[in-house]
């Protein structure tokens, strides 16, 4: 068995993980420069200065900040012949087999590839839904996919229901790239629109980036709170009191992409006002759907619409990034746009 060292535990390690020979490799323990104590998945973290400590054939530095790595390792006496490159390209899997399973990088290759070429086939599919928006302005820039944007298909279902519905009152909740064809909508039509969102300096890089938002669009600032959801046993991230916001009013649109997602179920905060800050015809939209908290919010508002007695129809867009769309009955073609 050859013994392992894993320097990092972040994002590229989940990557390893999948294309590690682990039929051949035991892993001894993470190596962390920051959190040396504790277990991740059941195995010990030690800080470099323990590497001494452990009995290893070889360190795997699993971080885009290798080069940083490697000096660590090389001045406490550890030599390039007992590194391993993180780097995630053929020759470097090849120069490992012993390591690596070869078969599981070349999946998780064609992974990125069709990744890739779906993402083109939902940007491809926005431009073209974009151009028949007169009132989506065409010197806007708007990239959907992005680390922490809604996608591209997110986008196209948006533009086709404020084009089909023309909306008199939104409400979103997150701040960002679906924000700016809301706005461009405003501009052009004049609906009432109100966005919260839990970053006062994410809101003023906006404006920066942006140019200023219409005097006609309420933000909110409503900071992140934690809060115990029993019936998931987890703490979920919601804003800071909305009632003032939400209550008393109904919406056409409601837009959901914040406060950050959480463990068990995300983004609790329209539950208390479903349904009755529904307008009678009106469409929600849920992004991240693919996760299982934002799986479970959707669980529960069905439950508040079944429970109400209301008829809606619902839609899953989207296949590596997806949103959820659920719709008043009277707008049941929203559910079959592409």
């Amino acid at each position: 068995m050859i013994k392992l060292l894993i320097y990092g535990s972040g994002e590229i390690y989940q990557i390893f993980k999948r294309i590690i020979n682990w039929e051949n490799v035991q892993l001894r323990a993470f190596v962390d420069s920051w959190k040396f104590c504790g277990k991740i998945e059941g195995v010990d973290v030690i800080s470099p200065y323990n590497i001494v400590t452990q009995e290893y054939d070889y360190i795997l530095c699993a971080s885009d900040f290798e080069n940083e790595m490697r000096k660590t390792l090389n001045g406490l006496g550890i030599s390039d012949e007992k590194i391993i490159s993180g780097k995630l390209d053929y020759r470097n899997i090849l120069d490992h087999k012993e390591l690596f399973d070869v078969s599981h990088f070349l999946a998780y290759q064609n992974h990125l590839i069709a990744k890739s070429v779906n993402t083109l086939i939902e940007r491809n599919r926005f431009c073209d839904i974009r151009r028949g928006m007169e009132w989506l302005e065409e010197k806007i820039s708007i990239t959907g996919d992005g680390a922490w944007a809604v996608g591209y298909d997110y986008l196209s279902t948006l533009c086709k229901i404020l084009q089909i519905m023309k909306p008199q009152n939104i409400l979103e909740m997150g701040l960002g790239q679906s924000s700016k064809v809301i706005l461009s909508y405003q501009r052009n039509n004049g609906c009432k629109y109100k966005i919260i969102e839990q970053d006062e300096e994410w809101l003023d890089f906006f404006i920066r980036d942006n140019g200023s938002i219409s005097n006609d669009a309420e933000i909110f600032i409503r900071p992140i709170k934690q809060m115990l959801c029993e019936k998931y046993d987890a703490n979920v991230n919601c804003y800071s009191d909305i009632s003032d916001i939400v209550a008393n009013e109904t919406y056409d649109v409601i837009s959901i992409d914040g406060p950050w997602g959480s463990e068990g179920i995300s983004r609790v905060d329209i539950l208390p006002y479903i349904p009755k800050c529904l307008k009678k015809s009106w469409c929600i939209l849920i992004d991240d759907y693919e996760r299982d908290g934002e799986k479970n919010l959707v669980c529960e508002l069905e439950n508040k619409l079944q429970d109400n007695k209301l008829h809606y129809c619902k839609k899953i867009y989207g296949k590596d990034r997806q949103l959820c769309l659920i719709a008043s009955a009277d707008n049941r073609f929203m559910c079959s746009l592409f």
